[in-house]
């Protein structure tokens, strides 16, 4: 099977104004870190006897703790329904899709006591088969969500969160010539086929950060800095209708929502 990663590039941009509105979210609730004298050191762990730090103060609607990271990764999309289709017309199409895709976006939280609310969003990036008759074959995606956690760890600059996501996505597969196209017969000949799938996505996660690099925060016992970190979840989505195509709906399309999961690094800044 030859399989190749490449860029997604206008085929979800029905998902674009979610994912433009979630991660500003999270930027708007992430503070910025707090100005000190005092070098940059490495986080300690050391928490005087006591299991974790006090809830994230507030002062009015402005948390003074929170942050903002890239989320690099990799996601998981169930691609048996589509791969059902494939399978029933093999000589077609010899391969399955991958389930496996690369993932790219970034994340943003605010702390309110013990209440982390923000944002979040990744594009899933296509990966190509190779089809019959110098075709190919790919999908490709997205997602943004509004998050809702709660601080279940804090000491030093180290947080744990659980979280549940509410937003939407989009899945895009796309059907097209490999090799060479003449430019008339591109004029007058359907030569390539993009259908799109969105729907409501639900996920839930846990997001696990430290600062690695900072310094000690205007909230005592919360540090402020370069943040590092790990976000696992799964994703659970439900269809608001079936495929389509060019705005035109498609016939005896399979029932599909993005389900899988991903788990991704995150780097940044903040405080916690």
């Amino acid at each position: 099977m030859n399989s190749c990663p490449t860029t997604p590039r206008h085929r979800f941009g029905s998902l674009l104004p979610l994912l433009a509105f979630s991660i500003p979210l999270g930027v708007t609730v992430a503070p910025r870190p707090a100005s000190a004298e005092e070098a940059l050191t490495g986080p300690s762990l050391e928490t005087n006897g006591k299991p974790m730090n006090p809830p994230a103060p507030t002062d009015g609607p402005a948390p003074k703790l929170g942050g903002i990271s890239l989320l690099v990764g990799v996601a998981i999309a169930d691609m048996g329904p589509i791969n059902d289709h494939l399978a029933a017309n093999r000589a077609a199409f010899p391969h399955d899709l991958p389930s496996v895709h690369p993932m790219f976006g970034g994340q943003g939280y605010g702390l309110f006591s013990r209440f982390l609310i923000g944002g979040s969003g990744a594009a899933i990036f296509s990966r190509t088969v190779d089809a019959a008759d110098d075709r190919k074959i790919s999908a490709s995606g997205g997602w943004g969500t509004f998050d809702f956690g709660y601080q279940v760890l804090r000491v030093n600059g180290f947080i744990i969160a659980p979280v549940i996501s509410v937003g939407g996505y989009g899945m895009t597969l796309t059907v097209a010539q490999k090799g060479a196209v003449n430019f008339d017969q591109g004029l007058s000949v359907n030569r390539s086929t993009t259908m799109s799938n969105e729907g409501i996505l639900t996920g839930l996660s846990l997001i696990a950060n430290t600062v690695v690099l900072g310094r000690g925060a205007q909230v005592p016992g919360a540090r402020t800095g370069w943040t590092l970190g790990l976000r696992v979840g799964a994703l659970y989505g439900f269809p608001v209708r079936g495929f389509r195509a060019d705005g035109a709906e498609v016939t005896g399309d399979p029932s599909y929502g993005l389900r899988g999961g991903y788990a991704a690094l995150s780097i940044g800044l903040g405080g916690q």
